[in-house]
């Protein structure tokens, strides 16, 4: 069979890696001036741009250029693909953040140049997850080219299937791109270097055409292969070069053959990415957070008469997908380029805030606080009623307020503590921070509660320990439990010696190794890609490579349970605490297990001193079940996974159908299950001084060392819920998001408002649904909704709080609207939803009728 072989020149454009934003504009400017001068000056030349956050700043810097830019592209000759701001990992930030690139990358190509750009190009992305097609398809892409990742023997080329069915044409480029990047300027070298290079392409074909394409990072192109195609054309006749774009390949590919169905979890790679540099892993899911809140309120008071935030959103989050360019959120870049992102985070999260504030003071101004107490509006950000957690300051000039207590909209009480208080010589409260569980915050919406002087101390609750005095009495053992739980915890280390769920009786900690929550410090030779071995930039194929957890005589490991302090538990009526730290090796340890009333929940904070060269550092927890099934959350989803550590969203399950327990996790995507040993990747402390080779930009002499992490104060956040059943009947997905976004509380002053003291914005049917992000845009409010656990759902409703004027379902980027009929006052959408499928609605409301 002869093959065409279609090279498709390009750069692979890496924003921030090695260099910063702005030296990597200097060479990316050069390749474009040098890639649209050979159009001009050889016909047959062609090019692909990708990430408009390098084509936009391009032509601003040079608007000469633009008109024959715009001209390539009218001719087919310059295709822009991705179709994204920035080419991001696709596993760690939220799928939220992934259809915020495509609305980003693609408004800009269709407002700027009048482009629809409809080829995927996730070219160098480290691993992708069985969303994607979904994602793609729904934000109007026709097919994904990519390199990471494929099976050996697997097809170049197939559709893949997602998890809610739909199917997106893919090609894997199982010969990286650059497969005939560097190409000799000679005949006879360039026919050796050919064969070598299209070699495996050629066995796996599925047709006459190969697709080649050609560049590496950051380089310059290659305008003699014009040249060099048309000798190689007129002297042999195996195959045939030609110089194409995408689309070109595309259009001839597509259906002509049948291709074969795949339905796999293109993960792991670059397992070591999970950790290294993890405040940024962090700042990420802070910031993301704070940019869905803000949305969200901004949508709720533009529909009250406050000024829209769109714009100062919209600056927000291009610092934010700028970050989660796959090299910057992965941490594999050297210590100028951290700084940099962490600047960015830091920025974007204080206009969240901002917008955030702002939106809430215009909300909250139009409640009607009026009544006794002191006004404390709490805030429900997500789609369903919860009880949680609430932490507010107060402060008395009246020196007689002793206790506090705290009371929702009807009077009834709530748990409360003061976790923090300073007073009066007379014993009276001058200003103290208040922790209360609030019960039932409705759906996306709020509730006013309010603070008075006590007379007494709160009634007891269900928090029980055996510390019942302020003087110890068992040194050895601190026993915590609330309603659902009995822990008890090593008062010396702060291992957890044993995990019991009170409601089936199970003991979930292995009694042979009877150290849940102990942190292992382990040597780890590796760099930012790898644990224990170097980036292996050619990975294509999966690499879930084991990482169990050590044998406690390991040398090359230490165990915090191995080490000691004087643990002590701290008493109330709404949580209760055991806190411990000590020296660990030459840094330092604390941890803080605690336990709420009335919340299923086990909530922990760590903190971790490094002061170790190449060490990395993960929570173990080991399980009593010696087999099960892990299951852990994708952007959208969830999918069960082998053993090895993968990049998990909010949280991780293991079990056994009958019994299990998640790790829920606020930026810590390492996740791992091995031996029945759930295990939590925190930290990685690496550096590139052995080099990576001077690629990209890279030389010896940049600055990596701020990767050991010496020194460094990192607090982690994570939380252990035993259940029953499986981890759908235990809503594991709704505590996974309760735990990222923990309820707002505003302190207000007392005024009358035309808004009613417990209101929700939107409700939402059906338990395993959940609403993503609400927000305000010119043609009115974007809702989106997606199904969590694999259950279709027929008849679901979305229930407003104001009259639908109009409503229109749309693909993901909010394009392609389809009218829904709406009657006369009607405040419902229903709806069909497939499983883990996304659905977007826009609507106009009208909140008139408020008192």
């Amino acid at each position: 069979m002869k093959f065409t072989v279609h090279y498709v020149p390009h750069t692979h454009y890496d924003a921030e890696v090695f260099l910063t934003r702005d030296e990597t504009f200097e060479i990316g400017y050069s390749v474009a001036l040098g890639a649209l001068a050979a159009m001009r000056a050889d016909p047959q030349f062609k090019f692909v741009l990708d990430q408009t956050c390098y084509i936009a700043p391009f032509l601003k810097t040079h608007p000469e250029e633009r008109n024959f830019l715009e001209e390539m592209i009218q001719a087919g000759r310059l295709e822009i693909t991705c179709g994204m701001h920035a080419m991001p990992d696709v596993n760690i930030p939220s799928g939220e953040s992934f259809i915020r690139q495509v609305i980003a990358g693609k408004g800009w190509c269709e407002e700027e140049l009048g482009v629809e750009v409809r080829c995927g190009w996730l070219l160098d992305t480290f691993g992708q997850h069985p969303q994607i097609p979904q994602l793609m398809a729904k934000c109007g892409f026709d097919h994904n080219v990519f390199q990471r990742l494929g099976d050996f023997d697997g097809p170049t080329e197939y559709w893949w299937k997602g998890l809610d069915g739909t199917r997106l044409f893919c090609h894997w480029m199982r010969s990286t791109y650059c497969v005939l990047y560097p190409a000799p300027g000679n005949l006879h070298e360039f026919r050796k270097f050919a064969e070598l290079r299209l070699k495996l392409l050629k066995q796996h074909a599925a047709t006459p055409h190969l697709l080649a394409v050609s560049g590496a990072d950051l380089t310059h192109i290659q305008p003699h292969v014009t040249r060099i195609f048309a000798e190689y054309n007129r002297t042999y006749d195996d195959v045939e070069f030609r110089v194409a774009t995408p689309k070109e390949y595309f259009d001839l590919v597509k259906g002509s053959v049948q291709f074969p169905i795949f339905e796999e979890d293109l993960n792991p790679v670059f397992q070591g990415c999970y950790s290294a540099r993890i405040a940024v892993k962090q700042w990420n899911r802070k910031v993301e957070t704070a940019l869905v809140n803000a949305e969200l309120a901004d949508a709720l008071a533009v529909l009250l008469g406050g000024r829209p935030q769109a714009a100062h959103l919209a600056q927000a989050w291009e610092g934010v997908l700028f970050n989660q360019f796959h090299d910057i959120i992965c941490g594999s870049h050297v210590d100028k380029v951290y700084h940099n992102t962490i600047d960015r985070y830091k920025a974007a999260g204080a206009w969240a805030n901002q917008c955030l504030d702002q939106s809430l003071e215009h909300l909250v101004g139009q409640i009607d606080t009026s009544g006794e107490g002191i006004p404390l509006v709490v805030f429900n950000p997500l789609s369903w009623n919860r009880d949680d957690v609430v932490e507010f300051r107060i402060g008395f000039t009246e020196q007689e307020v002793f206790e506090v207590e705290v009371r929702d909209s009807v009077g009834r009480p709530m748990a409360s503590d003061l976790v923090a208080c300073e007073r009066y010589e007379s014993g009276g409260i001058k200003r103290a921070t208040v922790l209360f569980v609030a019960r039932e915050v409705p759906a996306l919406g709020y509730e006013v509660y309010r603070a008075f002087p006590a007379a007494a101390l709160p009634a007891e609750s269900a928090l029980r320990t055996n510390q019942v005095t302020f003087i110890t009495a068992d040194v050895h053992l601190d026993v915590l439990e609330n309603e659902f739980f009995r822990l008890e915890i090593d008062s010396w280390n702060g291992a957890i010696r044993s995990l019991r769920d009170k409601r089936s009786g199970w003991e979930v900690i292995d009694p042979v190794r009877p150290y849940g929550n102990t942190i292992v410090r382990e040597l780890d030779n590796g760099n930012f890609w790898e644990y224990n071995g170097h980036c292996k930039g050619d990975a294509l194929y999966p690499m879930n490579r084991p990482h169990p957890l050590p044998d406690e005589g390991d040398s090359r490991a230490a165990f915090s349970h191995h080490y000691g302090g004087d643990g002590r538990v701290s008493r109330g009526q709404a949580r209760m605490d055991y806190n411990v730290n000590f020296a660990f090796g030459r840094g330092f340890f604390a941890t803080r297990v605690r336990l709420y009333a009335g919340l299923p929940r086990i909530d922990v904070h760590t903190t971790l001193i490094n002061e170790e060269e190449r060490v990395r550092y993960r929570m173990a927890l080991p399980t009593s079940l010696p087999q099960g099934t892990i299951t852990q959350e994708i952007p959208f989803g969830a999918i069960e996974r082998p053993a090895g550590e993968f990049p998990a969203q909010n949280w991780m399950d293991y079990g056994d159908g009958q019994q299990g327990i998640s790790v829920l996790n606020r930026g810590l995507p390492g996740n791992n299950v091995e031996g029945g040993v759930m295990l939590l990747s925190l930290l990685k402390a690496t550096a590139l001084k052995e080099g990576y080779g001077e690629v990209g930009g890279f030389n010896r002499s940049t600055k990596t060392t701020d990767g050991y992490e010496l020194g460094v104060t990192h607090q982690f956040d994570y939380a252990l819920v035993p259940r029953q059943g499986d981890w759908r009947q235990a809503k594991i997905s709704r505590q996974g998001m309760e735990f990222n976004r923990p309820l707002l509380g505003l302190k207000t002053t007392k005024h009358s408002g035309r808004l009613p003291q417990r209101f929700s914005l939107v409700e939402l049917s059906g338990e395993s649904l959940a609403v993503s992000a609400v927000r305000d845009t010119s043609q009115g409010t974007v809702v989106r909704v997606y199904e969590t656990e694999g259950r279709a759902q027929a008849g679901a409703q979305l229930r407003f709080a104001f009259p639908l004027e109009e409503a229109a379902e749309t693909n993901l980027i909010e394009k392609e609207a389809r009218s829904i009929s709406c009657t006369p006052g009607n405040q419902t959408l229903t709806f069909d939803i497939g499983p883990f499928e996304i659905k977007t609605f826009r609507v106009v409301l009208r909140p008139g009728g408020l008192r």
